[in-house]
């Protein structure tokens, strides 16, 4: 028997919560697809509607990027299933399934004939990098937070728009060191270390948050542990304590940075900063690939540099 050809269309779901509307647009159904992973993994599967399936496939991985479909009749599809699967081992690790899933039900239609039926943002399914998104751009302090942080791109990361995910990432809401009355709201790596991210605490009392950018850096030939150590009422500074790395951190109060009344100081030169910064950021993403790049939150990422574009035309 001649082994079949697969004729797969390819998709990027790596932003995608569903592709009902997608499927139904293109009068796509049942049949063989395949998932492939922000870690080059891969999984093929089978179903009588894919769309459907897809829900659950995004429940069990967020880290999906790229969905290929290819039509097939019922009868047929086992056998061809396992043809894809051995093809597929040639070039890529397969991935299994956690827990056995039956073949979904085709679900309401994406397009209802009436419209207060509608499927709204709210409604719709989507990943959790895009709803933790929404969730921190919805934070009373998230526009203040973009413009430092997108400011902090422009001086400290080379080519942020084409570097970003594989080099450097952005996370939202990550659940990094989160304990009562402290979470953090972003994380930035460059390479395999956070050298950027901002921490909310609560007090429970009052309801008040206090919001701390920590920022990392190289640190200048020759510095002391005594000369690293540096602190007033915005800014505190010393050696960090990350065992792969020596690096200078900084803790910098965001509240009283923007407050104005406060006279920020950093102990040294605003260019000196940002170069140590960039030396430290640069060398992180010459090293290799970033092994944050699966958790990267594409949305923020945009809006970030969208904002450091804004920014570079107003100086202008």
């Amino acid at each position: 028997m001649n082994s079949p050809s697969f004729d797969l269309t390819r998709f990027d779901v790596s932003e995608v919560g569903s592709i009902s509307a997608l499927f139904a647009a293109k009068g796509f159904t049942s049949g063989l697809y395949v998932l492939h992973f922000t870690n080059d993994e891969a999984y093929a599967g089978r179903s009588m509607d894919v769309a459907a399936r897809f829900l659950d496939d995004r429940r069990e991985w967020s880290d999906i990027e790229f969905l290929e479909f290819a039509s097939w009749p019922a009868d047929d599809a086992e056998h061809a299933l396992a043809e894809l699967q051995q093809l597929l081992t040639r070039t890529t690790t397969l991935r299994a399934r956690t827990a056995q899933t039956a073949d979904a039900v085709t679900g309401p239609s994406p397009f209802p004939s009436d419209r207060s039926e509608r499927i709204t943002i709210t409604d719709g399914a989507t990943t959790a990098h895009r709803s933790r998104f929404w969730e921190l751009s919805d934070h009373i302090a998230y526009q203040d937070i973009r413009s430092i942080v997108a400011d902090y791109i422009n001086a400290s990361i080379s080519d942020p728009a084409n570097t970003a995910r594989y080099l450097w990432n952005v996370t939202a809401l990550p659940s990094t060191a989160k304990a009562k009355g402290r979470r953090r709201l972003l994380t930035l790596n460059c390479g395999s270390l956070e050298t950027l991210f901002v921490t909310e605490y609560t007090n429970d009392d009052d309801d008040s948050i206090e919001l701390v950018m920590t920022v990392n850096t190289d640190i200048p030939a020759g510095y002391s542990d005594t000369q690293l150590e540096f602190a007033n009422d915005v800014v505190t500074a010393a050696r960090g304590e990350y065992k792969s790395h020596d690096v200078w951190s900084w803790q910098i109060d965001i509240g009283a940075l923007l407050s104005g009344d406060a006279e920020v100081d950093f102990g040294v030169a605003d260019d000196v900063f940002d170069d140590l910064a960039y030396s430290l950021n640069t060398r992180l993403m010459n090293q290799k690939g970033s092994p944050y790049a699966r958790y990267h939150n594409n949305d923020l990422a945009n809006d970030l540099v969208a904002e450091a574009y804004r920014q570079l035309l107003d100086a202008e």
